[in-house]
């Protein structure tokens, strides 16, 4: 590999997330922005056999998803069989990935046949547990609870035909994932990389074990950096992001979201011992993974880190101060960030851990915070423990909001994930280049023009409900960039409609008449075209066209591509109950 793709910076172009109280990114920022701890009692027979042996517990606390069972197997083509024997890990990797290529503002089928690459986190087997303890089996449950269908089920449904498999390094696995998705994109082996993880918690045997080893926060209230961390708190959710060269992201107009610019993995060796974590080997990998990107890492201005509220919390800020006091000697220049200091949090607190997929979240949150300039508070972080000391070196903890504005320097974050067993994985991200395609092109006919599509009718309701309130609310986006958004950037699907509106009032009016399933003089669908007539006749036969089911070429109606949107609202899957043992049919 050349010097120039070696060091090739990566695009961050789509990506998705669901968390206990969060099921989509902008949901994640106003908990991770409000400073919401969104952690509860776990609910009783949600986490069925745990035993904390002799640990004096509290009633067991967690970051819980409201729904594991939920899934939206017809909108894949899944059988209700498979789905029930389906590990809940694939069915929401599945929706994310689809999320994330909205995101993207990429249609599936534009992507269908191609090496796309997936890289997973290798979840825990809680589900194939409760089957075996109920002694019940299925064919179905040989795809459905095998670890490698994390990834192999994903490239499967999309068609994706570049390397494919999970990845297990424990707590780190979500953050590790990004190494050989980086690699290979620099090298040139695939164009697009899909990383994702996932984490979902239905069996007590885990949580007993974290518990009697110590793990696991006994009085449910542990806040990472304070000094009432007593073990972590565990959460559910998962994210996954598509990847692409910056330079190709930029030369194909994709949203870009952030940029990475370094992974580096590691492990302790035997420093540590073989559960614990090592300061030197944390911190080398910090500098290494620095000078691997040629930037300084006092260019860094916030750390989102392993914070997991246990003993570790010591040894990482200890490895971050050591690392960045070996940074200023060689460069003697300031820190990056705010009052210039390095910023130190963890969504943990917020979101409880998500284990195998927290550092994947972890990165989501430091995109998070680049596009919307603040560093959030940790949450219930009200003073650090004073055993944290950092002498002269610049180093704070986000115990408030830290307004973080774009200026003249790049900004960085760098995300940490450690697992249990010793593997370290370690990120930098920068804020996103400016975008270089136009925003606005006030001459296309086709301007006039948004098609949705949904499965069924009650999907298409609910996606037109969710584009009236993205729409009608102060800041909505530019209605150019919507339609072009909506006519490039989406996958057909079979309940069609068009509408067709000049003014945003019309626009407005016609959704609203869509989330309601009644007609409208701008809502044109397979039995009711008249609304096409006010249509510039080429973009009208196009929208006959599309209506009738036909793939169609949007983009020759625009005399230049626009800049695709990465917020317009996602696909409203239709979820119900899939789980094993239940009755099911197909």
């Amino acid at each position: 590999m050349n010097a120039e793709l070696k060091a090739q910076p990566v695009a961050v172009i789509g990506l998705a997330c669901r968390t206990a109280g969060a099921d989509d990114p902008q949901a994640l920022w106003r908990a991770l922005a409000g400073g919401q701890r969104l952690i509860a009692p776990v609910p009783e027979g949600r986490l069925p056999g745990v035993d904390p042996g002799l640990v004096d517990t509290q009633p067991l606390q967690a970051a819980l998803l409201d729904d594991i069972a939920g899934f939206d197997a017809a909108f894949f083509g899944i059988s209700r069989r498979m789905a029930a024997w389906m590990d809940p890990h694939q069915r929401m990797l599945l929706e994310l990935t689809w999320h994330a290529l909205e995101s993207a503002a990429i249609s599936s089928e534009e992507v269908r046949g191609l090496p796309v690459a997936v890289f997973a986190a290798a979840p825990m087997s809680d589900y194939r547990e409760r089957m075996v303890q109920a002694e019940v089996v299925d064919s179905a449950a040989f795809p459905g609870t095998l670890i490698t269908f994390t990834a192999n089920r994903i490239s499967y449904q999309f068609d994706w035909t570049g390397p494919s498999y999970a990845i297990d390094s424990a707590c780190s696995s979500g953050l590790s994932v990004l190494a050989p998705a980086v690699q290979g994109l620099r090298s040139g082996e695939f164009p697009i990389a899909a990383v994702m993880a996932a984490n979902v918690s239905c069996n007590g045997f885990y949580t007993s074990s974290a518990l009697q080893a110590g793990a696991l926060s006994p009085s449910g209230a542990s806040v990472p950096f304070s000094e009432r961390r007593d073990g972590y708190i565990r959460g559910e959710g998962g994210a996954c992001l598509l990847l692409k060269r910056l330079s190709d992201a930029q030369r194909d107009g994709d949203p870009i979201h952030a940029v990475i610019r370094e992974v580096g993995v590691a492990h302790n060796g035997r420093a540590g011992g073989l559960t614990g974590s090592d300061a030197r080997a944390q911190s080398q990998l910090f500098l290494h993974t620095a000078r691997k990107a040629g930037i300084p890492l006092s260019s860094v201005g916030y750390i989102e880190a392993h914070g997991t509220g246990t003993g570790g919390d010591l040894a990482e800020t200890r490895a971050v101060a050591d690392a960045l006091d070996t940074a200023l000697e060689e460069t003697q220049g300031a820190v990056a960030g705010p009052e210039g200091k390095l910023w130190i949090g963890s969504a943990k607190s917020n979101i409880g851990h998500l284990e195998t997929a927290a550092g994947l979240l972890g990165l989501v949150k430091a995109v998070l915070i680049l596009q919307h300039d603040l560093i959030p508070p940790v949450a219930a972080l009200t003073a650090p423990d004073p055993a944290f000391t950092f002498g002269g070196t610049p180093i704070a903890f986000a115990d408030h909001p830290v307004p973080w504005p774009r200026g003249e320097a790049v900004r960085r974050i760098a995300v940490n994930s450690f697992g249990v067993g010793g593997a370290l994985a370690h990120a930098l991200v920068e804020e996103a280049p400016a975008p270089a395609v136009a925003d606005t092109v006030s001459t296309s006919p086709a301007a006039a023009v948004l098609p949705l599509s949904a499965a069924n009718k009650k999907a298409l309701s609910a996606l037109a409900a969710g584009y009236l309130q993205a729409l009608g609310q102060a800041g909505a986006p530019e209605w150019a960039s919507v339609a072009w958004t909506a006519q490039t950037g989406r996958t057909p699907l079979r309940k069609r409609r068009v509408l067709t509106a000049a003014e945003p009032s019309e626009l407005l009016a016609a959704l609203a008449a869509l989330a309601a399933g009644q007609s409208h003089d701008h809502l044109a669908s397979p039995d009711s075209r008249g609304p096409l007539s006010s249509l510039a006749p080429a973009v009208a036969r196009s929208a006959d066209e599309w209506l009738d089911g036909m793939a169609v070429d949007w983009a020759k109606h625009w005399p230049q591509p626009l800049r695709r949107l990465p917020n317009l609202p996602a696909y409203p899957f239709q979820r119900t109950s899939h789980w094993f043992g239940t009755r099911t049919a197909g």
